[in-house]
């Protein structure tokens, strides 16, 4: 069964296109199940950048890229930005799985 990696942004704008008619597990980074309610307002300044920011620089620059940035070359790749920084400041990559 093919896994993907997709994010809440790619969902809402461009969609997903899948290469075949079957099952597949779809992971979707940035979807929280349940989200609790602060406790006060949030600001700004109390949110925190999730990694580095050279990973971001290096993103930007092109010297950090995933294996399916250029959608172009695929029909089927990602066609929104692919980083993706976890919760724990893991680096992901959207990405599609042709297995």
């Amino acid at each position: 069964m093919p896994k993907h990696i997709t994010s809440v942004l790619e969902f809402r704008e461009a969609g997903i296109k899948l290469k075949t008619r079957r099952n597949h597990v779809i992971r979707v980074l940035g979807a929280l199940k349940e989200v609790p309610l602060p406790d006060q307002p949030i600001t700004w300044e109390s949110i925190g950048a999730r990694g580095d920011n050279s990973i971001h620089q290096q993103y930007d620059s092109g010297a950090l890229a995933g294996p399916q940035d250029d959608h172009e070359a695929q029909a089927w790749h990602p066609q929104v930005p692919t980083l993706f920084i976890t919760r724990k400041g893991e680096v992901l990559f959207l990405q599609r799985d042709w297995s």
